[in-house]
Formats: C-alpha cells, sequence, structure tokens
C-alpha cells in the first residue's frame, strides 16, 4: 500500500497534465494501492487541482516573472488547493507542500515555492463582464468561455459555470426485473421525507444517491446511468413504438440496453473499438435483453443495412463540454480545433447513419456536448442536403412541452449536458 498519498496526487495530476491520461481511469488505478483513510483526499485534492487549474495558473502567472516548469507549478497548484479548499491551516499547507517538493528531489524550489503559496491572497480578478473574467473566476478555457457567450451569452455562460455539478451517483430501475413503484417501496424510497433520510434525490427519470445508500441496494436491481442519458432513450423513442433499432455509437452500452428493456426489442449496437462492443456485450447480459453487438465504423456505409432500422440512434463522438463539470479533464483535451474536426466526423456519421432509416422511420442525433456548432449546426447542415428527412417534435422527461431540440443544461435541469434532434424519414 502507498503511504505518500501526495506522491500519489502529484504522480496522478503530471499524467493528466504531461500525458494528456484519463483522470478517472488514473486514479482508480492509483487508489487500488492507497490505504482506504486516504482515497478521500487523494480524490479531493487530484479533482480539485484539475477544477481549479485555470485560475491557478492564472495565479501563477501574476506571481512568476518566468512560467515555472511543469512540475513545479503542479507542485505549487497542490498547495493552493489545499490553502483554498482543503481546510488545513495556512503554515501546514505551505510546509506539507515545501515537504512534498523536497520528497521529490526538487528542493532547490522550496524558497519559489514557499513565496508562491505565502502570496497566494493577494490575487485581483480580470475586469467583470468579460470572457476572461469568467475563465478565470471559474476555471475555464479562455476559448471555451468566450465560445458559450457567443452561443448563449454572457449571463447564462456565467450561471452555466458557476453551477456545482451534482456529485451523487445517478440510478435508474432494471425495468426488466422491477418497476419504478415497486423500486421505491422496496427501498423506501416513496416519499420526500424518506428519501432525504436516504440522502436520495428523485429525478425525472431515476434518483441521485450516495454511495452509501447504493451499498443498501440490490445491486441486479438498478443500473447506474447519467439523468441525460435516461432522458435522450425516453426522447428517441417519443410517440413511436419501432420494432427494429440500430445504435451506432452504443459503447458501453447504456442507452441501446434502456432502448431494448423500454420498446421490448432486439437493437444492433455498435462500436469502432473491440474492447468496446465486449463492454456493450456485458451490459446487455446483465440486463438481459437482445442486442446483437457489432464492430463497425460509423463512417463507413454498410448495404446490407441500408433501409433496414425504423428507429436509427446516432450518440456521436463530441467534445464531452456538457459533462467536464464531473469530468475536468475533458477541458485539457480540447481546443477549438478540436471541435472544427469533431463536427466534420459527427456530420459524416449523419449522414451515413441516414441510409439505414426506412421510410417513416426515425433518425435520432445526441450529443453530450452544449456547443452549437457539434449540434444545431451539424442538424441544419444535414436537413439541408438532405430534403427527405424533417425535424419532429419529440418530448423529454424535462421538458413541459413537446420541442423540436432538446437541451439539457446543468444549472437549469440538473443533469449533464445533452442534447437530442430527431427526424423523421419520408420517401421523396
Amino acid at each position: 500500500m502507498r503511504e505518500d498519498r501526495d506522491c500519489v496526487c502529484y504522480e496522478l495530476l503530471m499524467k493528466v497534465f504531461r500525458d494528456n491520461a484519463y483522470a478517472s481511469i488514473e486514479l482508480n488505478n492509483a487508489l487500488a494501492h492507497c490505504n482506504e483513510n486516504d482515497k478521500p483526499y487523494v480524490t479531493k485534492l487530484f479533482y480539485g487541482v484539475l477544477e481549479r487549474n485555470v485560475y491557478y495558473d492564472y495565479v501563477l502567472g501574476l506571481f512568476a516573472k518566468e512560467k515555472p516548469k511543469k512540475a513545479i507549478a503542479t507542485v505549487i497548484k497542490m498547495g493552493y488547493y489545499l490553502l483554498e479548499c482543503m481546510n488545513v491551516p495556512a503554515y501546514a499547507a505551505v510546509d506539507n507542500t515545501v515537504k512534498l517538493c523536497r520528497k521529490l528531489g526538487k528542493g532547490g524550489a522550496s524558497g519559489f515555492v514557499n513565496s508562491a503559496l505565502r502570496k497566494f491572497g493577494e490575487v485581483s480578478l480580470p475586469k467583470e463582464d468579460s470572457a476572461y473574467y469568467l475563465s478565470v473566476r471559474y476555471s475555464y478555457p479562455l476559448w471555451l468561455c468566450e465560445l458559450l457567450v457567443r452561443d448563449y451569452g454572457y449571463e447564462f455562460t456565467k450561471e452555466l459555470l458557476a453551477y456545482e455539478p451534482e456529485r451523487r451517483t445517478h440510478v435508474r430501475a432494471n425495468l426488466l426485473k422491477i418497476t419504478s413503484e415497486e423500486f421505491e417501496k422496496k427501498y423506501g424510497l416513496d416519499s420526500e421525507a424518506s428519501r432525504a433520510a436516504n440522502e436520495a434525490e428523485k429525478t425525472p427519470v431515476g434518483y441521485y444517491m450516495t454511495r452509501k445508500t447504493l451499498e443498501k441496494i440490490d445491486s441486479s436491481d438498478y443500473f447506474v446511468q447519467s439523468a441525460a442519458s435516461i432522458a435522450a432513450v425516453y426522447s428517441y423513442l417519443y410517440g413511436i413504438k419501432p420494432s427494429s433499432a440500430l445504435d451506432l455509437c452504443a459503447a458501453p452500452g447504456g442507452k441501446a440496453v434502456l432502448v431494448a428493456s423500454v420498446a421490448n426489442i432486439p437493437v444492433v449496437a455498435c462500436d469502432f473499438h473491440p474492447h468496446r462492443v465486449e463492454l456493450i456485450e456485458k451490459y446487455a447480459k446483465r440486463a438481459g435483453v437482445k442486442i446483437e453487438a457489432v464492430q463497425n465504423d460509423a463512417t463507413v456505409f454498410r448495404p446490407e443495412w441500408e433501409n433496414k432500422f425504423e428507429l436509427v440512434i446516432c450518440d456521436v463522438p463530441c467534445s464531452g463540454i456538457g459533462v467536464a463539470g464531473s469530468k475536468p479533464d475533458i477541458l485539457f483535451n480540447r481546443s477549438p480545433n478540436d471541435i472544427e474536426e469533431l463536427a466534420k466526423t459527427q456530420s459524416a456519421i449523419l449522414r451515413t447513419a441516414s441510409r439505414y432509416v426506412k421510410n417513416g422511420g426515425r433518425l435520432c442525433y445526441s450529443t453530450c456536448t452544449i456547443i452549437k456548432s457539434e449540434n444545431d449546426d451539424v442538424v441544419k447542415g444535414f436537413l439541408k442536403g438532405n430534403e427527405n428527412f424533417s425535424i419532429e417534435k419529440i418530448k423529454s422527461p424535462y421538458s413541459a412541452e413537446e420541442e423540436n431540440l432538446i437541451k439539457l443544461f446543468p444549472h437549469i435541469h440538473k443533469t449533464d449536458g445533452f442534447f437530442v434532434a430527431v427526424m423523421k424519414k419520408t420517401s421523396l
């Protein structure tokens, strides 16, 4: 077992900052070798530094004439988070960080680190009412803040970035084993008071629960699935009862499994990578639904699927900006150029998918991003070149009325950011 929890956290951060590693994967691997008592500390410090990284870069820029090397900057950022968010006395945070510096063999920078931490409180933010202010205040990349302000306006973007995402796990009942009503009654979740006592909250599509509460529940009675993902499936199926469905970008399989469960139909579910196809198979087996898992490139046309499916789902690869609140490392791996390239891939998948839809069938396009160039613009571009498709009005569990497009936002719906468009195919 690792005893040096600060060194563990430093190594994790360097893997993200230096190697563009996936935070959740690296954290899970590291926690397997940590003492149980150290796990909450490592998790909070690791994700905390990631979430505050842009702000800490700004602070360092004010303090240092020259940008410090990545290793030293990472140590200082850990110290900043100890000072800002970990309820550690200032002297202890400084002492702890300087000791870490020495443990890492970087004792020569101890004086610089000490000085950087002692001046942490001497910071003034940029002028408000600018994208730069939003970037520093809420620790989001400047290019993304500028893009969001362009798409939604300053005040909307400010409210979006200020929102603290839900930290509890979202689950839904395993509908092939137990109804939602039975689930609530069985586990004492059938009233607001009982849910509060169990630290649970009902949503339009399931429940937010703590790990402590989930430990009391039979794991075969529920699936972990984001509220936005579940809501998307009900939007796909709104007002129809298809007999066949194809999910072109299905891994790990949550949406495909829910479609098969709710509609009671077989589903062909695909992914480009073989190991992700295996994830779909495992998910389907556990759920007990009929799913044919297929390795497939969603941009390449398969003649045998032409005009074959009543429901075709394209939950396409995207920037993931809608889930950045809970997965902050996403922000380290994206740039404006990525958005442009992703939009091209998304459009290619949509064009290919449209050829698999039967006349009268439904083509569904969805993303876990809120960037309009990946959402509205892709759909508009597709419809402009495909007159035999038209937007269908749909309703989400989070919608009071039918809408042309479903858009979910964290600060409004308490979900991940999500987008769904549904188009009907008609013969010309």
